[in-house]
């Protein structure tokens, strides 16, 4: 007679039961497949009616005793229950007239039935264990995410979520769960709405699908984020969405360094574009310069061959000697004025370091004009100036605004393709510590509809092959780099007017006194 030890934490039935040999190995298998969690079911002998040689060995193995009575079976200490499966009438009504009190008994349907719940109740357990896993490793993912995760209804209602201050800003979670996301995150009274604040559960709840939306959230001690929020669908059953899964992510460093290196490198490739504009404008004077020059040479020669017959025929009487006088005297005023288109040309083609210091305005215009007089002429261009007469100086990098300038007027000439009138003007804010400048055509003016967009990179007025629109744009940028402004006033037919304000400095003032730009760093 065998003795079993009972467990102490499960219920444990040991059973008995009494099977026909066709039907022994199949029930010694399926009661030991049966392993329900909190119950746990343990054959422990058999009585077969017609024994084989698999049952026979399959007990050996399994440590099952075997029985050729089924009376036999009441001899095992500690068994709980019997089930009769052969279905014998009389062999049910000898184990029931024969059973302890302490021993249940089962017909065959009744035995049966049994099987079945007991095997439902073990894939019950199964199913709770691997939903158990399933919570549990859900949660080691909300805890162990560097992003804000929560999990909300279709009301927006927060089930669960982890404690990451992007989800409630540095509020614990107990705090949190039950209430609604968008007070939590936003501090609102209603869901998010509209494009500035798009809420993807919304989106999601239409497609089906993740959705994505950009907010600002705002984290205790470390002010307003920039954050990517995702929601994912939650499905049942019968494939509704019943619930959301919502990441947080602060995107604020990766965004702040992606805007940097944009913003570097479109700053670079404008003052590539910068370079390039001021050697076409380079070109343009240059082919000026050409035949402002060429009227002097021209005297010059004229004035040396005079002299040279004198030389030639020794006619230096008393007479001659005042024409040469004049005639070298005119060659002299001749040649420096080339040398000073020269200078002038070559102080705007040579490359400099970006310095900020004094400007003289009007020296500037005055040079610039000079440089480009002969163009004014042969399109048929009057020009006036009315500057102030002293104390008009500004702070920037001269090369800069020269080139600023430059661009000014040349748009100014190429507006008046058949003359006009340009008019140069320029004055000094003394309640904002500014000078400014106005160039003003009498051109074919800009179109309405065109005005806001001039000083958009690319966008150009002008005919093809005139210019790939960078000009105007260049000029905002390096005005605006300079702490300054420049406008404009325009209409069709009538010409236009630009209006540039840059910070003023006393011819006195020292340079760190100066309310401009400590020093420009280039084009904006």
């Amino acid at each position: 007679m065998g003795v079993l030890k009972q467990p102490e934490h499960c219920l444990l039935l040991n059973i008995g039961v009494v099977a026909r040999g066709s039907r022994c190995l199949s029930i010694m298998r399926d009661l030991r497949a049966v392993r329900p969690s909190h119950l746990r079911l343990k054959l422990v002998a058999m009585a077969t009616i017609s024994p084989s040689a698999a049952c026979n060995k399959y007990a050996g193995e399994t440590q099952i005793e075997l029985f050729e009575k089924p009376a036999d079976l009441f001899s095992i200490e500690y068994l709980n229950l019997i089930l009769e499966l052969t279905g014998d009438p009389a062999i049910l009504a000898e184990l029931i007239a024969r059973k302890p009190p302490s021993i249940g008994v089962l017909d065959r349907q009744t035995a049966m039935l049994f099987f079945d719940i007991a095997t439902l109740y073990g894939r019950m357990a199964e199913r709770e264990t691997e939903v158990n896993l399933a919570t549990s490793f859900a949660s080691a993912l909300l805890e162990a995410s560097p992003d804000g995760v929560l999990v909300i209804d279709r009301d927006h209602r927060i089930l669960n979520c982890n404690n990451s201050p992007l989800v409630g800003g540095g509020a614990g979670r107990e705090s949190i769960l039950g209430r609604f996301c968008y007070e939590i995150m936003h501090h609102g009274k209603g869901p998010c709405r509209g494009p500035e604040r798009i809420c993807p559960a919304r989106e999601t709840l239409k497609t089906g699908r993740p959705s994505r939306a950009v907010h600002e959230v705002t984290v205790a001690g470390e002010g307003t984020l920039i954050c990517q929020v995702t929601t994912y669908p939650i499905f049942n059953h019968l494939g509704n969405i019943t619930q959301f899964v919502v990441t947080v992510r602060d995107m604020t460093k990766d965004l702040s360094e992606r805007i940097e290196k944009r913003a570097q490198a479109i700053k670079d490739n404008l003052t590539r574009f910068v370079q390039d504009d001021r050697l076409a404008s380079l070109g343009r004077l240059v082919a000026s310069v050409c035949h402002e020059i060429n009227n002097p040479i021209t005297s010059i020669v004229t004035f040396n061959k005079l002299i040279l017959s004198y030389a030639r025929d020794n006619d230096f009487g008393h007479d001659r000697m005042g024409d040469v006088e004049r005639y070298l005297s005119l060659s002299v005023r001749e040649a420096m004025r080339c040398g000073d288109i020269v200078k002038n040309l070559l102080t705007f083609a040579r490359q400099k370091n970006v310095q900020a210091d004094r400007i003289d305005m009007v020296k500037m215009i005055n040079t610039i004009m000079l440089l480009i007089d002969h163009q004014l002429e042969i399109s048929g261009i009057v020009c006036e100036r009315d500057l102030p007469a002293a104390d008009y100086t500004a702070w920037g990098d001269s090369a800069q605004i020269q080139q600023c300038l430059m661009n000014l007027l040349f748009n100014a000439i190429d507006a008046m393709p058949r003359g006009g009138r340009l008019t140069v003007t320029g004055g000094i804010d003394e309640k904002e510590e500014m000078i400014w400048l106005t160039i003003a055509d009498t051109g074919h003016g800009i179109d309405t509809d065109e005005l806001p967009r001039i000083f958009e990179p690319f966008y150009s007025t002008k005919t093809e092959g005139k210019g790939v629109g960078l000009g105007l744009s260049m000029v905002y940028g390096i005005i605006r780099e300079h702490n300054g402004t420049v406008e404009v006033d325009s209409e069709p037919g009538r010409g236009s007017i630009f209006r540039i304000k840059l910070p003023r400095v006393l011819p006195d003032e020292k340079p760190e006194e100066n309310a401009g730009p400590a020093g420009p760093a280039g084009p904006a």
